[in-house]
């Protein structure tokens, strides 16, 4: 088990591990494991916690602003991200290697214990080379376990995650999987422990059975592994999903989940079209996705267009004709996949240039050049007249360009585009009033709201911005129970800033505050809604 696992509440028993009828080769013979409930759970409980993942790696960007032991990040954005970050909290670099930095002397010496006093020399020598995260994170798990400090049956259980071998080797890329691990046991010196190949193994199993190491709010800051997460298989239509505080690991239930139903998270975006998402798992994991939803092809809303192939313009015709011709790589991208007519052809190879824009906007690091990429690429998914608004990647390049227009100080355009996904995009995507990425995105517009609240300019004529902030809150307040739980440090700082605001308007309002803002939440509900209109695209 994990370091540090335990069960939630009375429940003995909240999850096992088997075998999962999923998990098949190519005789239909069961191979792999996974993680199924011990007793019923209701949508928005708790499954299982754990103290810890076995081992977590920073993204190269966050190593100067993240503490490497609670992964407290210090500078994500003031707007929503950081409220449950204490004020003033920093980082200070590790005098050793130079490599990772800490919050605070108390994260230096925990972290010191687990092994970093082990691997600190080593990184010592290296700390002028950029380490990929994987990297880092291999030479971490073959440190420590030299040393004594992973039990047997934790590593034991680890060995069992399949490292992918025959995969890599057939398309190529176990060479280079080989030559990572080559410097992976040369800068962790444990080259007297482990053999070469092992190494290449324990790299490639970091490879493919890693998740996303994320704060309350979802922020992307690297990558854990651990063998119990690491049993847990897929669905593009998930019951289940990991939530994380600091270094503590949740799974969540998204939807009732029955005793000895198997669980299931997202590896991907599940809101994408059918051929991306297969695509996507093929050539990271390695299967054909056969989950609920897959199962039904390309029939569902996120396959929809808002018209049909057939209906598309004369112009857009030529456009997609003349991408066809050049030989472009979008036009040729089997995730793009649409039909083997002319017209879905043509469709194919606009939508795979709006997803390869979408991915070159994830690339520009100066935000203003970021906006107007993004703003070309929702033009494109516009004027085509082909996307429905919450069809991906024109929902992804809202959230971004919202997220941009932020950090250079457009908040009156961002409240709008917030609005717009408020209102006509989260319902469809994330039909849970407590889905996390719903409830986040709704605490992400609230805290914009706030922040406009405060501003003298007002939003427009008859909008009262401080009560529709308030209105925002109290939504969150109800979903983030569900979402991150009711004792977690995000439920927890949103419901005391709930309860700031109603402090506030009972000072300027008197005793009949409460009357009031319940009279007055409805018409400027609908007067956030039409806020959704105000941008073309």
């Amino acid at each position: 088990m994990a370091e540090g696992h335990k069960s939630p509440g009375s429940k003995a028993s909240p999850f096992y591990l088997a075998r999962s009828k999923i998990c098949v080769d190519a005789t239909g013979k069961c191979i792999g494991d996974g993680m199924f409930a011990g007793c019923n759970f209701g949508a928005g409980e708790n499954i299982a916690a754990m103290h810890r993942p076995l081992v977590a790696s920073l993204d190269t960007e966050r190593l100067p602003d993240t503490c490497a032991n609670c992964y407290t990040w210090t500078e994500g954005s003031s707007i929503g991200s950081r409220l449950y970050v204490k004020e003033g909290t920093k980082v200070s670099q590790c005098a050793g290697c130079k490599r990772f930095r800490y919050c605070s002397k108390a994260c230096q010496k925990e972290a010191w214990n687990r092994g970093h006093k082990h691997e600190c020399k080593n990184l010592r020598h290296v700390s002028d080379k950029e380490l990929p995260k994987a990297v880092l994170a291999t030479m971490e798990l073959l440190i420590r376990r030299k040393h004594g400090l992973i039990p047997d049956p934790v590593w034991d259980m680890l060995q069992r995650l399949d490292t992918h071998q025959h995969d890599f080797l057939k398309n190529g890329k176990y060479g280079g999987i080989e030559l990572m691990a080559l410097g992976t046991s040369q800068f962790s010196f444990t080259q007297d422990t482990f053999d070469k190949d092992f190494v290449a193994a324990m790299y490639a199993r970091v490879l493919t059975n890693s998740l996303t190491l994320i704060t309350p709010t979802f922020d992307p800051l690297g990558i854990v592994l651990d063998p119990t997460l690491g049993h847990i298989n897929h669905s593009c239509d998930p019951n289940a999903y990991i939530v994380m505080e600091g270094p503590e690991v949740a799974i969540r239930t998204l939807k009732p989940i029955r005793k000895d139903e198997e669980i299931y998270i997202c590896y991907i975006e599940p809101t994408n079209p059918y051929a991306r998402r297969q695509s996507e798992l093929s050539s990271r994991w390695f299967f054909t996705c056969k989950c609920t939803k897959c199962q039904k092809g390309a029939g569902l809303p996120e396959d929809k267009w808002a018209i049909k192939p057939k209906d598309m313009e004369k112009r857009w015709k030529e456009v997609a004709d003349n991408m066809i011709e050049s030989g472009a790589d979008s036009a040729r991208d089997p995730a793009s996949f649409v039909g083997e007519s002319s017209d879905e052809k043509r469709v194919a190879a606009i939508q795979g240039r709006a997803f390869q824009e979408y991915d070159e906007t994830q690339r520009i690091a100066d935000p203003e050049q970021a906006i107007k990429k993004i703003e070309d690429g929702m033009r494109l998914c516009y004027q085509s007249g082909l996307w429905t608004m919450y069809r991906q990647p024109y929902a992804a390049f809202r959230d971004d360009l919202i997220v941009n227009m932020l950090t250079v100080g457009n908040f009156q355009i961002a409240l709008a585009h917030c609005a717009k996904r408020y209102k006509y995009i989260l319902p469809k995507l994330y039909p849970q009033t407590g889905h996390p990425i719903r409830v986040v995105q709704t605490w992400q517009t609230a805290m914009l709201a706030l922040y406009l609240a405060n501003e003298e300019k007002p939003v427009a004529p008859g909008v009262d911005i401080p009560v529709i902030a308030y209105m925002l809150v109290m939504e969150v307040n109800h979903a983030a129970r569900l979402s991150h739980g009711e004792n977690s440090a995000f439920a927890r700082s949103v419901k005391a800033k709930l309860e700031e605001m109603r402090a506030q308007f009972i000072s300027l309002l008197g005793e009949k505050a409460d009357e009031l803002l319940a009279n007055g939440i409805p018409p400027q509900r609908k007067l956030f809604l039409e806020m959704g209109n105000w941008m073309q695209y």
